[in-house]
């Protein structure tokens, strides 16, 4: 069966003044760029930036009403077709290109993203966290930033990763003093994420 070839504008305008009925025209669809700044991206156009916060809650609002994503937001929103990004020269940048430059340019990036994009991916609002090691706070699902309160701090390891204990005793004092709970997030080999929780360094002699 041979499929019809769609009519060109001006065959359509020449049907619609015979007929006196005027086809539907396509709805355009819309491109919200991002573009890459040294270690962010930003949407400048102010209704794209609001429809994107809102619609999930990435990145942050500026007061020019801008919005500043992250490399994890940038990339995620891009696999999902939700932007589209464009390089400091304007040059537009496909998935692979953006997760080449955001891994040169931010140390850890794919084992951290992989944590960002499972917790997404599971429903969950992700914000950013108060360190490198500390890297995300979660959201309960359905959660409103700036309503509730993350109530989760996650930090991602890659498999085989060293922790001192200096440092993993710091992360735990951190968590307590916020009230929050702790999540190892561990990236194995395969980019798989299994989640650990912490409670306590040591336990306790006392209590």
């Amino acid at each position: 069966m041979v499929k019809p070839k769609e009519k060109t504008e001006q065959q359509q305008e020449d049907a619609s003044q015979e007929t006196g009925l005027k086809e539907p025209k396509k709805k355009r669809e819309k491109i919200i760029v991002a573009q890459l700044r040294e270690h962010e991206l930003i949407i400048d156009d102010h209704q794209d930036a609001r429809i994107v916060f809102d619609n999930g809650y990435y990145g942050i609002l500026n007061d020019d009403k801008s919005l500043s994503l992250n490399f994890d937001e940038a990339l995620h929103l891009l696999e999902r077709g939700v932007i589209k990004v464009i390089d400091e020269n304007g040059v537009w940048l496909d998935v692979n290109d953006c997760a080449r430059i955001f891994s040169e340019r931010e140390a850890d990036f794919w084992t951290n993203y992989l944590v960002f994009k499972d917790l997404r991916n599971r429903g969950y609002i992700v914000g950013r966290g108060i360190s490198d090691k500390l890297k995300y706070r979660v959201y309960p699902r359905g959660g409103k930033v700036g309503k509730d309160v993350a109530k989760t701090m996650v930090c991602p390891l890659a498999e085989g990763d060293a922790i001192s204990i200096e440092t993993l005793d710091e992360i735990v004092k951190q968590i307590q003093s916020l009230k929050k709970r702790l999540l190892i997030a561990c990236v194995d080999r395969l980019g798989d994420v299994s989640f650990y929780e912490l409670q306590r360094l040591f336990n306790d002699p006392v209590n």
